[in-house]
């Protein structure tokens, strides 16, 4: 009877839009897949702030930021509006999509749209903003995720450079594939899949010397 008691009056708390509340952390791994925000936004509208660890301004707004997420729990629950925070300077992919050039940087996702915030950083400014002011404000065009060539060619260039360390008339081969891929990623696929298909074909060469040998 006394645990029955117990639960029923933690049951309120636990139900609690509070209790839930929770400002999420997103990352270049889990960003485009957690909010969608190319692809439909169907998660919810994500106001995010890209912030910098040693940022001051950043460090001022965190408990704000914190606030606001219990305010629209509390006050608003069925609205859609989730909060998140993005390391700048860590989650550097996210950074370069979103040409994040200082800090804190306030970013809303929602109705398929994005919009930059650059209103005061108070919690009555912020929630009018994501409530209801972000209607009339000015939208962006959302930039795509990198694609399957760019994340490879980052990983190619992070090799390149390991390797060709102390040895700088390499690197401009680098610099001029990237050229072509500026202009014509096409031409650079197909340079890839010829590069692929040569280093194959001598592979079979040296095996063949190999063999008759």
């Amino acid at each position: 009877m006394k645990s029955i008691t117990t639960i029923s009056l933690l049951l309120p708390i636990i139900l609690s839009p509070l209790a839930w509340a929770e400002v999420i952390h997103l990352t270049d791994a889990t960003f485009e897949h957690t909010t969608q925000a190319s692809t439909g936004q169907t998660t919810g509208k994500w106001f995010t702030m890209f912030h910098a660890p040693w940022c001051g301004h950043c460090k001022s707004l965190a408990p704000v930021w914190e606030e606001l997420d219990q305010r629209i729990q509390e006050s608003n629950p069925q609205s859609g509006i989730l909060l998140a925070k993005v390391d700048a300077t860590k989650e550097t992919e996210l950074a370069n999509r979103f040409k994040i050039r200082s800090y804190p940087t306030l970013k809303y996702f929602a109705d398929r749209k994005l919009f930059t915030y650059k209103g005061s950083r108070n919690i009555d400014a912020l929630y009018e903003f994501v409530t209801e002011g972000y209607k009339t404000a000015k939208d962006e065009e959302i930039p795509s995720p990198p694609s399957f060539l760019d994340v490879k060619m980052k990983e190619f260039r992070n090799w390149f450079f390991d390797m060709t360390k102390g040895h700088d008339q390499l690197k401009y081969l680098l610099e001029d594939f990237e050229h072509i891929l500026s202009y014509r990623k096409n031409a650079a696929v197909v340079l890839v899949g010829m590069g692929a298909v040569l280093g194959k074909f001598l592979c079979f060469c040296d095996f063949r010397r190999i063999l008759l040998d």
